[in-house]
């Protein structure tokens, strides 16, 4: 029954961590609507401005990535080996987009 759990935790966070690597900021709108969180509630988390995080959701902006660990880790509370997992991705996408170029 435990094993199971842990299988079904990591699919959870595999999805997760997938739709942060590829629509980072649908699923920072998602969880700012899901939670009832207003722009300026999430900017608040994060210490950034309220503009800025709509520019994220609204793809005018690609963060940093330093950025979106803050965001992920402080905003939405995710447990530092889903950060983790998350810059692994990214570190991986970024490897395969610069071998096409």
């Amino acid at each position: 029954m435990e094993i199971e759990m842990l299988q079904d935790r990591e699919k959870v966070v595999n999805v997760k961590v997938a739709k942060a690597v590829e629509d980072f900021g649908g699923l920072i709108r998602e969880f700012r609507l899901k939670n009832n969180l207003s722009l300026q509630d999430t900017a608040n988390l994060v210490s950034c401005s309220s503009s800025y995080i709509w520019r994220i959701e609204n793809y005018k902006r690609n963060p940093e990535l330093n950025f979106r660990v803050r965001l992920l880790s402080l905003g939405m509370c995710w447990e530092t080996k889903d950060v983790q997992s998350y810059i692994q991705m990214v570190i991986i996408k970024e490897t395969l987009e610069l071998q096409k170029n």
